[in-house]
């Protein structure tokens, strides 16, 4: 009874072992091509994944991989991209460059679709790594024997750090750039404020202005009293009509002076034609005048024609000029 019992134990544990080491020995398996850039971390017998579900383990490892390979795995992953809607372009320098296949074998049963998307992913914080088949569509159709797949592959902590640093250096650089510009402002601030600077300076004089401007407006001040008395005078003058009275003066006496200058005329032409004779002919301030203005032509006419005029000579001895001074009366 003890035999069959150890015989029946062996066998279980020997079912299971088979069980574990060759699934497909008793249910059908079929094999997809994963193309990875980078397989780090996988090994043979890592699980495979439908949905966090295990459906199947890795294989066999192929690295690296034929040109055609690559060709054709590239051509995998456009077609998973051109699937997505608003899909752009992908640049050349982020395409990843396939170089592993991974080759794991699943449950025939399990429902994986030619779409779906096969990510290299790690179970837990120090797990092992695995890869998880997702993101499926039945419209696509169900994926067939030797399928292949572009897989995609989760970034480790380091190759993460490596990205954050190349997005962190721009903007390290710009906030370095910043500080510099904040610290040439402070310096700037610095001396702006300083007891010595024109901001200084000018708010002192400002300030001294608003004090004069504070003292000519005070209640007391001379200019208050000015306006005041000017305020005084404009009243006294509007109710006394003193201005229309001033005006109607100031009028009387420009009229008077206007007159003036009228009659002041003649005298200013008779001097005038004084001063030409004295000018051209000085002796005539010595000797009598032989000189005739046709006013006095005009007035002898006159007086021809009322009466007779008898001229008489002067019995003054005339003085006997010099010779020169006779030359020049002779001419």
């Amino acid at each position: 009874m003890t035999g069959l019992l150890v015989i029946g134990t062996i066998a279980v544990v020997a079912f299971i072992l088979v069980l574990l080491g060759a699934p497909g020995l008793f249910r059908p398996l079929v094999t997809y091509k994963i193309y990875f850039d980078n397989a780090v971390g996988i090994k043979q017998g890592a699980p495979v994944m439908l949905a966090g579900r295990k459906i199947g383990q890795v294989q066999k490892l192929f690295s690296p991989v034929s040109s055609e390979e690559e060709k054709r795995a590239e051509e995998a992953a456009a077609a998973i991209h051109s699937s997505e809607p608003n899909a752009s372009p992908t640049p050349a320098e982020n395409k990843p460059k396939f170089e592993v296949r991974v080759d794991v074998q699943v449950d025939k049963s399990a429902k994986v679709y030619r779409d779906a998307r096969a990510r290299l992913t790690q179970l837990g914080l120090l797990g092992d790594m695995a890869i998880d088949i997702t993101q499926g569509t039945e419209s696509s159709g169900r994926a067939k024997d030797g399928e292949i797949f572009a897989g995609e592959r989760t970034p480790d902590l380091g190759e993460a750090a490596a990205r954050m640093l190349e997005v962190i250096k721009p903007v390290a650089a710009e906030a370095t750039n910043t500080m510099k510009d904040l610290q040439q402002t402070a310096q700037n601030l610095n001396r702006l404020t300083d007891e010595n600077s024109e901001l200084t300076l000018a708010l002192g004089q400002f300030k001294t202005f608003g004090e004069h401007l504070v003292d000519l407006t005070a209640p007391d001040s001379s200019l208050s009293h000015s306006l005041t008395n000017i305020e005084k005078i404009s009243t006294s003058l509007t109710e006394n009509d003193n201005i229309e009275l001033t005006l109607q003066n100031l009028r009387a006496s420009s009229e008077k002076l206007k007159i003036t200058v009228t009659d002041l005329g003649p005298v200013g032409q008779n001097l005038k034609e004084f001063s030409e004779t004295i000018k051209t002919q000085p002796w005539r301030l010595i000797w009598p005048s032989t000189k005739k203005y046709p006013q006095e032509h005009q007035q002898v006419a006159t007086a021809g024609q009322q009466r007779p005029i008898t001229v008489r000579k002067s019995a003054r001895a005339k003085p006997t000029p010099t010779p020169t001074r006779r030359s020049v009366s002779d001419r």
